[in-house]
């Protein structure tokens, strides 16, 4: 695949924080050539562990692979612009793809326009998948699980409806940390708010000013993941937040928590840390 616009830039902000919570080995890897994208991997517990995993807005896909005792599935979670719950398998393990926004798995001819707010679980997977899956679960390390991935899956990867007024758009909301005004971006690209987004929904499947909102979310969230000891008011005035009671409520929509109970998860977790021109700097 070849690089696009917006991957010249500064790279997108990804985080799931919860899938790590209550599962065995979870590790990480972050892809950033040619297409950014994070590769992980866990394994569930046999029993008695939760059955659900929390799964917040970020604007991206997340491609599942999943061996239990029942076989080989696949589950394919749409960008969500609310917080959902995904169902968990227990003693299953789990490889994951997540790509940056704008990028889907063409895969029975979806688009991210008409799996956004979805996830479809494929319980049967055909044989070309199942040869995929075999050596993937013989893989000795996660960056040779996301070799593999791109060796079987890269002919099926590309831009929504690709258009470079859309990956314009993203990078220009991305580099803003989602706080530039959708009118001012349209004025400045001469075209009315409402065409400018009618064209960005088509490809993205949500709009321009949601798609801002999760960005600014994941800034804040990042700044918390990697310095969890401010205080709220420290993470509201770094994003322009002036209404505390509309940033909670935008963060319990996103997250199914209040931002103080969140603080307090992060300073209890660890968490890989990457900035956004592709280095990893700590575990935060």
């Amino acid at each position: 695949m070849e690089e696009t616009i917006y991957e010249k830039e500064q790279g997108f902000l990804l985080h799931q924080p919860f899938f790590n919570d209550e599962v065995i080995d979870y590790n990480e890897y972050m892809q950033w050539k040619p297409y950014q994208a994070l590769f992980y991997e866990f394994t569930t517990f046999a029993s008695n562990g939760p059955d659900t995993m929390t799964y917040i807005p970020n604007g991206c896909i997340d491609i599942l692979f999943i061996r239990d005792a029942a076989g080989n599935h696949m589950e394919i979670l749409g960008s969500s612009t609310e917080v959902k719950y995904i169902h968990r398998l227990p003693n299953a393990r789990y490889f994951g793809v997540r790509l940056r926004p704008g990028l889907y798995i063409a895969y029975e001819g979806m688009s991210l326009k008409n799996i956004t707010n979805q996830d479809f679980f494929i319980e049967h997977i055909d044989e070309d998948l199942a040869v995929f899956f075999r050596d993937l679960m013989d893989a000795r390390s996660l960056k040779e699980c996301s070799a593999l991935f791109r060796s079987a899956f890269d002919s099926c990867l590309q831009l929504a409806e690709v258009n470079p007024l859309t990956e314009h758009v993203l990078n220009v909301i991305n580099q803003s940390h989602g706080t530039i005004r959708i009118h001012e971006l349209a004025d400045d690209l001469h075209y009315s708010e409402r065409h400018l987004s009618r064209i960005f929904q088509d490809s993205m499947g949500i709009s321009p000013k949601t798609f801002a909102r999760i960005v600014r979310f994941q800034t804040v969230l990042n700044s918390i993941l990697r310095q969890p000891v401010l205080t709220l008011c420290d993470y509201m005035a770094e994003l322009g937040y002036s209404d505390q009671a509309h940033f909670q409520r935008e963060f319990k929509q996103y997250t199914g928590t209040t931002p103080k109970r969140f603080l307090s998860y992060a300073q209890k977790q660890k968490f890989p840390y990457y900035d956004c021109n592709g280095m990893e700097q700590r575990a935060c």
